[in-house]
């Protein structure tokens, strides 16, 4: 993987170079960097010359535009790396297709990932929106809170992600069990196959999803699957936006069945300003 010259070039973004410099150049002293630094695509004919290209997250999402049509258009590209666990979009469909090898960054993020679902959850549960209007109004005003301890938690999709929800489930004493597409014997809960996904719904106070978005996953969480989840229950997203029918969780936030959701994702990111979510 490498030009004429014997070197290969390798495209990141400035944040990363700037950071890891004299760590690339140790470990790969045949690299050329070609920085990106700005918010613009590079030249095709500087492009030309590219092997392996970075994808940061420092890059998403103010420049995502520039670099995602850099990667695009080198023609030579052999690899790219994404910081990104998913990899469903058309993005990197078309550089499969293309023949790049694509490695992504699954498992890298699972802890604050994870964090980030036990954050909604604590901050549902003990309603933080009414705490920081009260604090923002000056009012000393007291309000329900709901335990964790002893609720009952149903996380849907076992990758590293929702393993670490599980894992911090139980030591929180929550009653966790889990959805795959099979028990492996390595999920600290009890573990059932995806046909028993709504029965598992019918038995929590919260649901955490952290699915990989597929064909048998997309919408998954749809109408039916809100309906079964026990009333007053909360949904918590981690995974894909594409995998919640967003018509149907709004119907059942609006009616009063659910009692809150976290999302961490949507369909269309960012996020509309006229979304009701």
């Amino acid at each position: 993987m490498a030009n004429e010259d014997g070197r290969t070039v390798l495209l990141l973004s400035d944040n990363v170079w700037n950071a890891h410099r004299e760590h690339i150049m140790r470990v790969a002293p045949g690299i050329d960097p070609l920085v990106y630094e700005g918010d613009e695509p590079f030249p095709d004919e500087v492009l030309d010359t590219v092997d392996i290209a970075f994808f940061s997250s420092d890059c998403w999402p103010e420049r995502t535009r520039g670099i995602i049509l850099s990667i695009m258009n080198a023609k030579n590209l052999k690899w790219l790396q994404t910081f990104s666990a998913g990899v469903d979009s058309p993005f990197f469909v078309q550089l499969m297709e293309r023949g790049v090898t694509l490695t992504n960054s699954s498992g890298a993020t699972a802890s604050p990932i994870a964090q980030t679902a036990i954050l909604y959850m604590l901050a549902l549960s003990r309603d933080m929106r009414t705490w920081m209007r009260n604090q923002d109004e000056r009012k000393w005003q007291q309000h329900k809170i709901d335990e964790l301890d002893g609720a009952s938690l149903a996380v849907i999709g076992m990758g590293p992600i929702g393993m670490e929800i599980a894992r911090i489930g139980v030591a929180m004493n929550m009653k966790v069990e889990a959805v795959r597409r099979a028990a492996k014997g390595d999920e600290p809960c009890p573990t059932f196959p995806m046909s028993d996904l709504h029965a598992v719904l019918g038995r929590a106070d919260w649901v955490a999803s952290a699915l990989p978005l597929t064909p048998d996953t997309r919408q998954v969480f749809d109408a039916a699957a809100f309906a079964a989840m026990r009333t007053g229950a909360r949904f918590i997203n981690v995974g894909r936006g594409e995998l919640v029918d967003e018509d149907a969780l709004v119907a059942a936030l609006r009616s009063g069945h659910l009692a809150g959701a976290g999302l961490d994702v949507f369909a269309t990111e960012p996020l509309p300003e006229d979304s009701p979510l």
